[in-house]
């Protein structure tokens, strides 16, 4: 996975190891590999960068005689930050950097917009700080080992397991927390991986290690302080600020040259992404859908991009292929952080697409619950265990502390970091391999303004689908998958979920079914996973060779009979849970502890 990765110590005997970086990544077209030996009073470490080409200018991996620095990712505000110093809109991202270093407010990156992370290491003062962007998409992952005192780094959880590994032999502990939290949530909880000693650094955190030790800092947090303000003013400044989201990222391809690829789906929120960018003249895009065929994922989608005059692709996802296809290739590029099902399918869109003319890849992430909102039924409340988890046959195994999960205080604000901030998130992983994600409405000032709205605003969509009316009613003229119906007519909210008249009948009908327990077989689904299940015989012998292979390589007794107990009594999601935890233990054989 592209990026960077490395170590410090305040010990110089850890430069004893001689390392370069074909010791752990294959020379790749289309890519820059770098490194650099780090020597200054009190630190001591390497430094590698494996960094994809597209986007080369947001990037550096450069050293002067006061700092060095790394940025990986694409800072989608840089053109403004130029102007904003006064410097040329060609100068190097290394002289914006040292400028900011020298003139703005630490944390100086808490400036930048985009998906990024980074590094700077302060040569008088022996300090470094490793930093993730503000939503934590750009991942960092983290290893002190406290013998050495050496700091271990990576974008990568697999790089940074083979780093660790070759430097200095150490193995890893398997964290049981995580494990659980995978098999009832459907990735681990927020700071967590499937190693006890390796850390995600938290979105919009840095970590600093200087001779005091390692430290985490937070630079931004989301929050959720109302500020009163009009209706009518709300709708104009939501506007105002997506459209600005919208200009920023679609504005990061013209630079580069680069055609715009826009997911898009029954949804709407790709729809709105899509929608408001053509509306701002950015017309020039290629619309992406993957779903089962003939679903409204699909069918929607079609007649949208249709109508705007879009070039349209549309990757199948019928009898689950893509579950077996890309099943270790998924595992492996999210460290299991999440199960595989939620990677393979962007995968399968991958393997099938040349993504060179393409920039950016600008999705809707994350849109229904920003403007809308992230508490069950539309109602405030506070944190209870299990939520968010799609399972909860094992929830009685998973601990919930502020360390792992960041936030326990609100229910909605432990979703964000939790499941959008972590499991949803590392869906888009695999881009990463050849470019980069952005959702407009996970733009900084778009999030913040959402999260300050009078919560009435928010339940139930109400301001979501009155913008979508008022500022663009062609978007509301086609069917919203989740409800069935358009939004362009009266709507009665039930369980925080708007539903149009037209549709109350099948709401009614499939909130009953979903109340009783009834499990529907059925592929009126975006990814049917019981009826692909019920219906693929070889996806059934797949999972079935790989539970059994799994179980032979873990050791643990306790987690062995719940991981059967899940698998034998589980549906296909829940099945898919426990061999991605499975295959992982078998990847990772050779770095794990065998206690």
């Amino acid at each position: 996975m592209p990026g960077f990765y490395g170590f410090v110590s305040d010990r110089s005997d850890v430069l004893g190891k001689k390392l370069k970086w074909s010791d752990f990544v294959t020379r790749e077209s289309g890519f820059i590999d770098e490194e650099a030996v780090i020597q200054v009073a009190g630190l001591y470490g390497r430094f590698f960068r494996h960094a994809t080409k597209k986007f080369i200018y947001d990037k550096t991996f450069s050293e002067d005689t006061e700092h060095f620095f790394i940025l990986d990712g694409v800072v989608l505000n840089k053109q403004k930050l130029l102007k904003h110093y006064r410097l040329k809109a060609e100068t190097e991202m290394v002289s914006l950097l040292q400028k900011m270093k020298q003139t703005a407010a630490a944390p100086f990156f808490k400036n930048l917009r985009g998906s990024f992370a980074g590094v700077v290491l302060e040569k008088e003062t022996a300090r470094i700080a490793i930093y993730t962007n503000h939503m934590g998409d750009k991942e960092v992952f983290y290893y002190m080992d406290q013998e050495t005192n050496t700091l271990y780094f990576a974008t990568d959880f697999d790089l940074l397991i083979k780093l660790v590994h070759v430097h200095s032999d150490k193995t890893f502990r398997l964290n049981k927390n995580a494990s659980y939290s995978l098999m009832t949530h459907g990735h681990t909880l927020c700071n967590e991986t499937l190693f006890d000693e390796v850390k995600r650094l938290t979105p919009g955190s840095f970590l600093v290690f200087s001779s005091r030790g390692l430290m985490q800092k937070s630079y931004y947090e989301i929050q959720t302080k109302v500020q009163p303000i009009e209706e009518d003013k709300a709708l104009e400044k939501l506007d105002t600020l997506f459209r600005s989201a919208v200009r920023l990222s679609f504005e990061k391809d013209l630079e580069y040259g680069y055609k715009h690829l826009v997911a898009l789906s029954g949804g709407l929120d790709s729809r709105m992404t899509t929608w408001v960018a053509h509306e701002m003249g950015y017309t020039d895009m290629l619309n992406y859908t993957f779903s089962q065929s003939n679903y409204l994922d699909e069918t929607v989608a079609n007649k949208i991009a249709d109508k705007l005059h879009h070039e349209w692709l549309f990757k199948s996802l019928d009898n689950g292929l893509y579950l077996y296809k890309y099943f270790d290739e998924a595992v492996r590029i999210s460290g299991a952080r999440a199960q595989s099902s939620t990677v393979s399918h962007t995968l399968s869109l991958l393997k099938n697409v040349n993504l060179d003319r393409f920039g950016l890849v600008h999705t809707g992430q994350l849109g229904d619950v920003i403007i809308g909102t992230y508490y069950d039924d539309g109602k405030q409340q506070g944190f209870k265990r299990g939520d968010g988890a799609v399972s909860t046959k094992l929830l009685d195994r998973v601990c919930y502390t502020e360390e792992q999960a960041v936030n326990l205080s609100d229910q909605e604000l432990f979703k964000f970091y939790n499941r959008g901030f972590t499991g949803i998130n590392i869906g888009l992983k695999p881009m990463y391999q050849f470019t980069e994600t952005i959702s407009p409405f996970l733009d900084v000032e778009f999030l913040d303004f959402c999260l300050s709205l009078p919560f009435e605003y928010r339940s139930g969509h109400a301001l979501y689908l009155k913008w979508i009316n008022r500022y663009y009613p062609g978007a509301a003229n086609f069917v919203y998958e989740k409800v069935q119906g358009k939004i362009n007519r009266k709507v009665w909210t039930v369980k925080g979920v708007p539903i149009p008249w037209t549709s109350f009948p099948k709401a009614i009908g499939k909130f009953l079914k979903k109340k009783l327990g009834l499990r529907l077989n059925t592929k009126k689904h975006m990814n049917p996973v019981d009826y692909w299940y019920k219906q693929n015989p070889e996806l059934q012998a797949f999972y079935e060779e790989r539970f059994e292979r799994g179980l032979e390589v873990l050791k643990d007794k306790q987690l062995k009979q719940d991981c059967m107990f899940l698998f034998e009594n589980g549906t296909a999601q829940e099945k898919d849970q426990v061999v991605t935890f499975l295959a992982f233990v078998e990847q990772m054989q050779q770095f794990m502890q065998k206690k």
